[in-house]
């Protein structure tokens, strides 16, 4: 799966773009974000409409267990402060297509564990 980011102005930023070149998450222009949408090739799974003031979350996560497959989870969601609170929204998406949310970060949770705040991200979160 790949991430594709669609900005207010009609323009977009594709994970992979169709010459080979990557781009990378720091490379999301945040304050311009409308959608953020995971595609499995030609199929889009998952959009995320953003509003002012909400920030985006994604993560792409690989677990791996003793006698298991491996797993590859993508964390799609967003996150505001609204009147001093902090609200949050997250959806897990599994590579074999399956989906699972959660309301916040969890600590003891093996894929909605809280995510480490990337420099690039430059701004701030409150994890649960």
């Amino acid at each position: 799966m790949q991430w594709k980011a669609v900005y207010t102005d009609g323009t977009f930023l594709d994970q992979i773009e169709p010459s080979g070149n990557k781009n990378a998450y720091k490379d999301i222009q945040r304050d311009k974000l409308k959608y953020f949408e995971l595609w499995d090739k030609e199929k889009r799974v998952i959009s995320l409409r953003f509003s002012q003031g909400q920030r985006l979350i994604w993560r792409r996560r690989t677990i791996l267990r003793t006698g298991q497959s491996k797993q590859v989870i993508h964390l799609i969601g967003k996150q505001e402060t609204v009147n001093g609170k902090n609200y949050q929204g997250i959806i897990a998406v599994f590579e074999d297509g399956r989906v699972e949310v959660a309301g916040k970060f969890e600590e003891d949770h093996p894929f909605f564990k809280p995510v480490v705040i990337h420099e690039d991200e430059g701004e701030e979160w409150v994890n649960g």
